[in-house]
């Protein structure tokens, strides 16, 4: 390392436990983070900071405001613009030395395979169990250890999985749940500073993994509680089972995005369907059940659910459009309806009926 690495990093060079060793073979790391949203900022900015020699940015995303408050690499002025892209001009502006490599793609059971194979270690900050369980598969069937983190409201976890024969994602949570009974944070909420304390720790657990130093979250699952300011701790055992996965599946609740192309409608979109001459059936989704209005339209909603009790009464040779507020619920029911009923002719708005209320 030359005179100006060493200025850099000497902070944690001077660390006993740490030393030029570990610097070095941060250098030599390359590190996958999936999800460049509110844990993904702080896993990013900490790695390169720290000297991890290539990064790798994957997020499919643009910048939304309802980001901002939390996905702190990023500014009103990026409003729309892909997050790997924006991640990375940042991250290359915070330590050019670092080789950052964004990938603007979602991942899926097509690709995981070939993009995880590139990387030494991943990083899990995705907000969904679809996306978890597709990263843990692929880190066992390729034998990369991975962190995975999540956080909800007031609330987060972590642990370290796959490493050195320890335990897998699916030794905590066998199957995936039915995201119709699972909230993600973007139904319920999160405290911005919750994933900042999160993602900070999964950047930590990397770099031990990375440099050998210390004792890793392997076996143990770290939750974390921002009301009371306080960490408990849970053992995560090995199941041997979960060591012998050799392929990737389709899971019951999970469809590529490849099978949503075209169901997704803009305001556009929507407005032409429900004033035109043939009316789509519209289910509105909302956790109170409360009618959602907007212009001189009124449509009843029902919690998410409910969605189950009522696919008979559908119809299957009409178009359905389904509405929320902000695109999420509606968004998991498209998935709901097209992956376990196969209806051809349903239709989500997407980002919700928020955007023509706001725009009124």
């Amino acid at each position: 390392m030359n005179k100006n690495l060493i200025d850099r990093y000497i902070r944690q060079i001077r660390v006993p436990e740490f030393g030029v060793l570990a610097q070095g073979k941060l250098r030599d790391a390359k590190v996958l983070v999936v999800g460049a949203g509110a844990l993904g900022c702080p896993v990013l900015m900490y790695l390169t900071a720290a000297g991890v020699g290539t990064i790798g940015v994957l997020d499919g995303d643009e910048v939304d405001i309802t980001n901002l408050h939390r996905q702190v690499i990023y500014a009103n002025n990026d409003i729309g613009k892909p997050k790997a892209l924006v991640a990375s001009d940042r991250l290359k502006a915070m330590n050019p030395d670092a080789n950052v490599v964004p990938h603007l793609v979602r991942l899926h059971k097509g690709n995981a395979l070939d993009l995880l194979s590139k990387y030494d270690l991943v990083v899990d900050c995705t907000d969904n169990f679809p996306s978890k369980f597709l990263v843990n598969d692929a880190c066992v069937i390729l034998g990369k250890p991975c962190v995975i983190g999540g956080v909800l409201q007031f609330s987060g976890q972590l642990s370290v999985y796959n490493y050195q024969g320890g335990p897998t994602y699916r030794c905590l949570i066998q199957e995936e749940p039915d995201p119709l009974e699972a909230p993600s944070c973007a139904e319920v909420g999160v405290i911005g500073m919750v994933p900042g304390i999160i993602g900070t720790m999964q950047a930590l657990e990397a770099v031990k993994i990375i440099t050998g130093v210390g004792n890793t979250l392997s076996g143990r699952l770290l939750n974390f509680n921002g009301l009371t300011m306080s960490f408990t701790e849970f053992e995560v055992a090995l199941i041997p089972e979960n060591l012998k996965i050799k392929e990737l599946f389709d899971r019951e609740f999970t469809c590529s995005d490849d099978l949503l192309l075209g169901r997704e409608i803009d305001i556009d979109a929507f407005l032409e369907m429900i004033n035109g001459d043939e009316k789509p059936a519209v289910l509105a989704f909302a956790d109170d059940g409360k009618p959602i209005k907007v212009l001189a339209f009124q449509w009843d909603a029902m919690p998410l659910y409910e969605l189950p009790n009522t696919v008979s009464a559908l119809p299957q040779n009409s178009d359905i459009i389904l509405i929320c507020e902000y695109g999420i619920k509606s968004r998991i029911a498209l998935r709901y309806l097209v992956e376990k009923h196969h209806f051809h002719r349903v239709y989500n708005l997407k980002n919700g009926i928020a955007q023509l209320r706001n725009n009124l």
